[in-house]
């Protein structure tokens, strides 16, 4: 029962990040600032490499290694994928979602026992992380449009 309460949390939050992108266009997610100075594109595929982090780790049925400079992990990733245009990087975030959903769908009930160093990793990769980014984009986006209906442009 907690492995589909898992999935359930994971595509609840999955929605309602997607719909925080709906209202955006591909040049819009091309504008740095959704998240210090990353696009929203860039938070897309930052996205995706951690989805790509909990799934290894699914699979494997062990927390990932720790990583001890994270920002210098993400950023090395988001300048691994920065030639993906927008397109790429959609079609990139949907399969490393797929592949997640997959890998939740195989794994075994004992490994989403609440507060397990495999279930934090889990959260913290997908249904946390959505909502922080969901936030984060969405409070951007109405700065965004807001400043580039007043003046015709966005600085970030």
């Amino acid at each position: 029962m907690i492995k589909e309460q898992v999935r359930a949390a994971v595509d609840d939050a999955w929605r309602s990040f997607k719909r925080t992108l709906e209202p955006l266009t591909s040049e819009d997610m091309e504008v740095p600032g959704a998240c210090g100075d990353w696009s929203v594109k860039d938070v897309m595929t930052h996205i995706a490499v951690w989805e790509t982090r909990a799934t290894a780790s699914l699979i494997a049925g062990l927390p990932g290694p720790e990583l001890e400079h994270s920002d210098a992990f993400d950023e090395a990733e988001r300048q691994r994928y920065d030639d993906m245009d927008v397109a790429e990087t959609t079609t990139h975030l949907e399969a490393t979602h797929r592949a997640l959903r997959d890998a939740i769908d195989a794994s075994s009930p004992e490994l989403f026992t609440s507060g397990s160093p495999l279930r934090r990793e889990l959260d913290d990769g997908t249904v946390l992380h959505y909502d922080e980014h969901a936030d984060g984009i969405r409070v951007w986006y109405a700065l965004y449009r807001r400043a580039r209906a007043s003046s015709g442009g966005f600085s970030g």
